[in-house]
């Protein structure tokens, strides 16, 4: 379901968002993903319709979909952040420093860390009144470089610390652990922005600042919540990605704002703000995630893998140009 608040009505709605249907968008993309399903089960019948890849293929996307949460609120706000991919490095970095004692430190630095990120870019943008875009752009920086100068621009080995790659590899039943973790924060935030009064105020300051903040909106704290919001979720995907590959790297991360950014956008998440959708950004970090299992079976290099990720993030941008909302 999406939330959306027409920027020519806000001023009549202010904060009171109404939910509406689930859009046309979220089915043609249900359906695509139906369709790569069969055309992946045609190509490569032994290996990618079995479930075991199925269930590598959730688990991957897990990653980029707890950042694609986060990513859906900020844009919905009309903002951007840039900077998510270099404070999952830092924050795996910062977790790794703090492994020797023990699992549940490595998670609490992770998280407090990336926080802790999310707060420097939510105090310039909301109290600063940085453009978001160049605040972000500007952690990106700093991010990356407190990440190689915190580990001596070497990897951290969490080869030692079960309770961190349990994060990574462990099953609940069946299901694996970051998948379960991916679907917590995706129903988390659904609730959030469909069915909270904090939901429809993120809407509406996207949709019309000025109308929601003469309606009542708290339009900074607003601000400053969601690039906290980024930041939080990027520890926790810093705790998950580090648990997979048993090690806090300083390199890790690379263009997963990206990969996030393009989830949301090509789930229905507008741009300009004032229209966002959880489901669409679940299943646009679902399409991403199909595609390039299936072209990785498929061999094809990771060159034209980025290819075809940046054309479709183009294309979902056209879908969405001014007349097309």
């Amino acid at each position: 379901m999406s939330t959306s608040v027409p920027p020519s009505h806000a001023r009549h709605l202010g904060p009171l968002a109404i939910p509406s249907g689930v859009q046309l968008q979220e089915y043609t993309l249900a359906g695509v993903i139906l369709v790569l399903v069969a055309v992946g089960a045609a190509l490569k019948p032994d290996t990618f319709p079995t479930a075991d890849n199925l269930r590598a293929v959730v688990t991957q996307a897990s990653v980029v979909g707890v950042l694609a949460i986060g990513m859906t609120f900020v844009i919905a706000t009309a903002g951007i952040d840039l900077s998510v991919g270099s404070v999952v490095a830092a924050a795996g970095v910062a977790g790794g420093l703090l492994v020797d004692n023990g699992s549940l430190a490595f998670i609490l630095g992770a998280i407090g860390f990336g926080l802790l990120l999310g707060l420097v870019n939510a105090t310039s943008i909301a109290y600063g009144r940085v453009i978001p875009f160049i605040a972000t752009l500007a952690m990106f920086a700093i991010a990356r470089g407190l990440a190689l100068q915190m580990s001596g621009k070497s990897p951290i080995s969490l080869l030692g610390s079960d309770g961190v790659r349990w994060f990574g590899t462990g099953k609940i039943l069946t299901v694996p652990v970051s998948v379960v973790v991916f679907l917590a924060i995706t129903i988390g935030g659904w609730i959030l922005l469909n069915r909270t009064r904090y939901g429809r105020h993120v809407v509406a300051v996207g949709g019309n600042r000025e109308a929601a903040r003469i309606a009542g909106v708290p339009v900074r704290r607003i601000i400053f919540s969601v690039y906290c919001m980024t930041g939080l979720l990027a520890g926790v995907a810093a705790v998950l990605l580090c648990g997979r590959l048993a090690s806090a790297s300083p390199v890790s991360g690379q263009l997963l704002e990206l990969d996030a950014i393009g989830a949301t956008v090509i789930g229905g998440t507008s741009l300009s703000g004032g229209k966002a959708t959880i489901v669409g950004t679940f299943l646009g970090v679902m399409v991403f995630a199909v595609i390039f299992n299936l072209l990785t079976q498929l061999n094809l290099a990771t060159e034209w893998q980025q290819i075809v990720k940046g054309v479709i993030i183009l294309a979902a941008v056209l879908i969405q140009r001014p007349g097309r909302d």
